[in-house]
């Protein structure tokens, strides 16, 4: 990540270094990074960009409001059939078993999250912790629903699929409200244009988290904009969309409640602005810091410890391998 004003990204031998005022601050070896963070305002050499494009590194530019405002990478691969397939499948049963398995995942995460949230609430809370559990039970019904809907393409069967996955979000952040301090303001997800301290935290969260997918999205040779879950906008990245719904709460929503929850976040470090809340630089920082953190500690996955990172690039070869059938897909989610 490089915060900040006034830096200056450079390139010496194979590494990538970081300087302030003419002196390195900081150096990294350019084939142990994945992705460089920007959210300040500085300056890049054309020597470092060739060296980031050679290694296979991702430059992302986050503006104030966490969403990605520009995006350099590595030469396209050579992926033809790979998207031929992609495209061919919105038409046919895939679009809808993706969708499906996106949906899935993403309720099965929420689920998961009350689950965790009433276990730690049982002993000093145990009201609160009944009502998490209830919640809970009610989102499940929405998982054996999906199951139910024939994997058709995705256009005939989007409505009923996004219903379910709206009711059980609606379910999910009411839950929230509840468990995170009411000096913040918040009262649901807003999205865009947040107006509380924690949906700008989500926001800024879920755009770091977009940076990721969608390097991710590049690298298993998928068109980003050509989802199925999502429909197709100008400029919109569809397919990134789709699967950053299996991640948003193992990876987001999790650090963004447990920061507010210790204290770590509080309303102070907020502040509005032209009617839109900000995130201060501290927090920012912190919360940036937090889910990166998040992303290179690993996760034990089917008896395998795997990168948070690695485990998100899987997932899209696994798309990539269903699309070209030469394997099935499967939504990743945690119990707990």
């Amino acid at each position: 990540m490089v915060d900040g004003y006034g830096k200056f990204i450079g390139k010496r031998g194979n590494q990538i270094v970081i300087k302030l005022k003419g002196k390195i601050v900081d150096y990294f070896l350019a084939e142990d990074l994945d992705q460089v963070l920007i959210t300040g305002k500085g300056a890049i050499g054309f020597d470092a960009l060739n060296l980031l494009a050679e290694s296979g590194v991702d430059l992302i530019v986050l503006n104030w409001k966490g969403e990605i405002s520009s995006r350099l990478s590595f030469p396209e691969l050579r992926t033809a059939s790979t998207r031929r397939q992609q495209y061919l499948a919105y038409n046919d049963y895939r679009s809808g078993y993706l969708s499906k398995q996106f949906v899935f995942a993403k309720i099965k995460n929420q689920h998961a999250i009350l689950g965790t949230l009433a276990k730690g609430r049982a002993k000093n809370d145990p009201k609160l912790a009944e009502k998490l559990l209830q919640s809970r039970e009610k989102i499940s019904k929405f998982l054996s629903k999906i199951q139910e809907i024939d994997e058709k393409p995705i256009d005939s069967i989007r409505n009923e699929l996004m219903g379910l996955e709206g009711n059980a979000s609606s379910i999910y952040w009411s839950n929230i409200t509840d468990i995170l301090d009411p000096n913040l303001g918040f009262s649901g997800r807003s999205g865009r244009g947040a107006k509380d301290g924690v949906n700008a935290m989500l926001n800024y969260g879920y755009g770091i988290l977009m940076g990721e997918v969608w390097r991710a999205v590049y690298y298993a040779g998928l068109d980003p904009y050509a989802g199925f879950l999502h429909v197709d906008r100008p400029g919109r990245p569809s397919l990134v969309l789709d699967l950053m719904e299996e991640f948003r709460q193992q990876t987001v929503d999790k650090i963004v409640f447990k920061l507010i929850n210790k204290g770590m976040v509080k309303k102070e470090d907020f502040y509005l602005q032209e009617n839109f809340c900000r995130l201060s630089d501290k927090s920012r920082k912190l919360l940036i810091s937090k889910i990166l953190e998040k992303f290179e500690s690993y996760i034990r996955v089917k008896n395998t410890k795997i990168k948070w990172s690695d485990l998100i690039i899987k997932q899209s070869r696994q798309i990539a391998k269903f699309l070209n059938g030469k394997d099935e897909y499967n939504g990743f989610f945690l119990r707990w």
